[in-house]
Parts: structure tokens; sequence; C-alpha cells
């Protein structure tokens, strides 16, 4: 009965996928199963230091570009971003320049046939990275590189385009707003929207009110730089290295985004 117990236990903490990924370009969307991916694709096997872990790890998987060249990307294709979409709709953009790092899908832990519960830990949630892992061959020295595991979709995308409810526009990209902005898509959009356009794990932070309308400036910035001060096991990692001059650029476009709110 106990062992019972525990396997039902497990199997709460884990969300059950079908291990499918979808790939989305310009003019088609192509979906693989990992049976097809495994058939078409060579295996990559890794070893590093995952900081989401913490510890050393060894994958199993596929190279991101072998995957996007198997979708029928090209470099003529237009955008300048993939948005990769985790299941939990955690959602953050990279360059796409970033590709020639040689990250790695990953789809198992190496020698097992998955990734076995190796759980990761999202605040008060235990969860398994399947069906996909995207994991960096340089480890450590890759920690600000989006990790996202439970990932399900990668779409080439066109920022600009793709965020225009979000993307300042007529302000010199040496103010305060436009480095904010690039501090919000590189360290927020993951997993907060402006005007409904990023990540979902977070809440909206424009609309129907910006969040510096209803937080005081003073606990926003204690927020910011250590959620857990607040709530007990946060999903929103600290932000204990941002300086203050960044802070106060990121609040000045959050308060700059007033001035597009959406209405609905």
């Amino acid at each position: 009965m106990r062992h019972l117990i525990r396997f039902c236990v497990l199997l709460c903490c884990f969300d059950v996928f079908s291990a499918d990924l979808t790939v989305s370009l310009p003019g088609k969307q192509v979906e693989f199963s990992l049976a097809e991916l495994k058939q078409q694709l060579p295996l990559k096997r890794v070893q590093l230091y995952d900081p989401v872990y913490e510890q050393q790890k060894s994958y199993q998987g596929f190279l991101l570009t072998d995957v996007l060249t198997l979708a029928g990307y090209q470099s003529a294709m237009q955008g300048d971003e993939l948005k990769l979409v985790a299941s939990d709709g955690y959602a953050p953009a990279m360059p796409l320049s970033l590709v020639a790092g040689e990250p790695v899908l990953a789809f198992a832990e190496t020698g097992k046939a998955d990734f076995e519960f190796a759980a990761v830990t999202q605040g008060k949630a235990k969860l398994s990275p399947a069906p996909f892992y995207l994991v960096w061959t340089q480890g450590a020295a890759a920690k600000h590189n989006p990790w996202p595991y439970q990932l399900v979709k990668i779409e080439l995308v066109s920022f600009a385009d793709t965020y225009a409810a979000l993307y300042p526009t007529g302000v010199p990209q040496n103010s305060a707003v436009y480095q904010g902005f690039l501090l919000f898509k590189s360290q927020c959009l993951s997993c907060h929207s402006i005007n409904l356009q990023g990540g979902e794990v977070g809440p909206e932070l424009n609309a129907p009110k910006n969040v510096t309308e209803y937080w005081s400036e003073a606990n926003l910035r204690a927020f910011i730089k250590n959620s857990n001060s607040f709530r007990y096991k946060s999903k929103m990692p600290p932000f204990s290295h941002l300086k203050e001059q960044q802070i106060d650029q990121l609040l000045a476009f959050l308060r700059h985004s007033k001035e597009r709110k959406l209405r609905l």
C-alpha cells in the first residue's frame, strides 16, 4: 500500500505529456513526434553543469539547428527571434543568433528512456522537464540564456511585429524607457505579458491596470529583488543581480506602458 500511495503522489506531481514538438516557421507549421525526431536526426549527448538543477547533468537530445533544418528553416526566412513556448505558458524569446551556440533539445537523461521524474522545483510544484528541455553545452556560462523545460513549441518570429503592443515606439535607444524595455525583454517577458503579449506564468503587468498603479514603488523594487521575501516558494526567481539603475530603467518602461494600455 505504501508503494501504491507513493506512486500516486508522483503521478500528481508530474504532468503527462505526449512527446510532440511544433515548429512554426513563416508560411508553415510542422509537428514532430519524439519517434520521428529519433528516426531522422542524429543524437547528441552532452554533459554540463545545469543552473536549473544546480548540479552536473548528462542529457541526450538533438541539436536545435538540426531540428530547425528538418522543419524547413532557411536563412532567408523573415524573423530575428525564436519564441520558445512551454506547456505552462512560459514563453521566452531569444535572438536567432544564439542558435550558433549549439543548444540541445534534450528529451532524456543520458542512458535513460526519459527524465524519470527528474523533478524541477517551480514554486510549490515539482515538474518533469518532459517532453523537451532546451539546454546549453556551455553549462553555467550560459545561465542567462533561456533554459525552458516542458517545451512544446518553437516559433520563428519578428520581435517588433509579434510584440508590437509592448514594443516602445518614439523613444531614443539610449533612453531609460528603451533600456528598461531591453531588460523586460531579457528578464521578464518569458513569464509576464504587457497588453497580453508575452508569457503566461506570471500576471499581466499593464492591462487593465499597470502594476505601478497598484504596487508602491518601494514594494515593487523589493519584490523584483526577492519575491520570496513576500511569498514563500514564489515561481518568480530573485533578481538581486540587477543594479538600482537597471530597476529604475525597468520601472520607467513599465510606467511608459501605461500610455498604451490595451482596451478590451
